[in-house]
This record gives C-alpha cells, structure tokens and sequence, in this order.
C-alpha cells in the first residue's frame, strides 16, 4: 500500500506547445486510398458510341498520391499479387501481368510493375523480370534489367528489353538464348 500512496504523489508534468509552431501543412501521404480494388479500364472505339474493355486491374491495396503535377496510383499485393489483364483491339484477352507492387501515373499514362513481374501471353509467352515499364501510347513493355521470355520453341534472356505488350515481337539488349 506504500509503495500505490507514493506513486499517486509522483509529480506529473506537461506541456504547453505553440500552435504557431506546429506545420500548417500534413506530411504528404495519400490522397485516397481502398482495400480489395477491382478497376476496369475502357477505351473509346472509333466511332466513340461504344467502349471496349481495355484493362482490368486487382490489387489488395491502392492509394492514391500527388507527385508535383503527377497523380499517381500505387497498386500493392498484400496476400496476392496485383493483377492486370490486358485486352486488345479486338476485344480478346491478349496478357495478363502479376507483380506485388504497380504503380500509374497518370500525367504520362505509364504503368511501372515491380517485384516478381510474370506476363503470360495468350498464345503461351512468359515473361519474367523484376521491373517492367508499360507505356498507353506506344503499348511497349520497356526493362533495362534482366528478363527472361520463355515461348513453346524458345527461352531467351538477357538485360535490357523492348517488346510489344503481346510479347510477339521483342528486343534484348544483352542477349542469351537456348532453343
């Protein structure tokens, strides 16, 4: 009982902090951000009446941040990874990217896909890599580090990369191959 009596009499202090010294401002964080997240994408067809299924984007988690003039939306695996189908101009479903971390930004229309990146094609292409760059406007997948495209007649690899977003036409900087 001593020892309770003389930590209720232990001096208690606190202080005053001026509000004038405290940031107007927030540490920059995200704007939005959701859990569980489907996203379907669509695009305009030529005669603009109707719109097809371009992309259709799932992520565990994704929030959404200002970068200068740039809004950018960070996709995260947090039990799967984030998975994007991708769709051509005719409709069909030509690739399907799996990565733990995508990011968008939207100023430039550019995707960025790290941490373990597969592309599977649908006429059976594979490509694996930890960092692919894709592009809307020219529809490239771009990688200055290593990848390795596994197709039924071939496996190719090297650093350095430049492929149609279908895999069926690619460049390699550092090239390797087996057949």
């Amino acid at each position: 009982m001593g020892a309770f009596i003389l930590l209720a009499w232990a001096p208690v202090s606190c202080t005053y902090q001026d509000a004038s010294k405290i940031p107007a401002q927030l540490p920059p964080g995200p704007s939005q951000e959701s859990w569980n997240v489907t996203t379907v994408i669509s695009q305009a067809d030529s005669n603009a009446d109707t719109s097809r299924t371009r992309l259709i984007i799932a992520a565990d988690y994704v929030e959404w941040v200002k970068e200068e003039d740039n809004f950018v939306q960070l996709m995260q695996g947090i039990e799967d990874k984030v998975e994007i189908e991708i769709y051509d101009s005719s409709g069909a479903l030509s690739a399907m990217l799996e990565a733990y971390r995508v990011s968008y930004y939207d100023l430039e229309m550019r995707f960025v896909a790290e941490g373990e990146v597969v592309i599977q094609t649908s006429d059976d292409r594979t490509l694996v890599s930890e960092w692919v760059e894709w592009k809307e406007v020219d529809r490239l997948l771009r990688t200055d580090r290593f990848v390795r495209i596994t197709t039924p007649d071939e496996v190719v690899s090297g650093t350095g990369l430049e492929a149609s977003e279908d895999l069926s036409s690619y460049q390699i900087g550092e090239f390797r191959a087996e057949v």
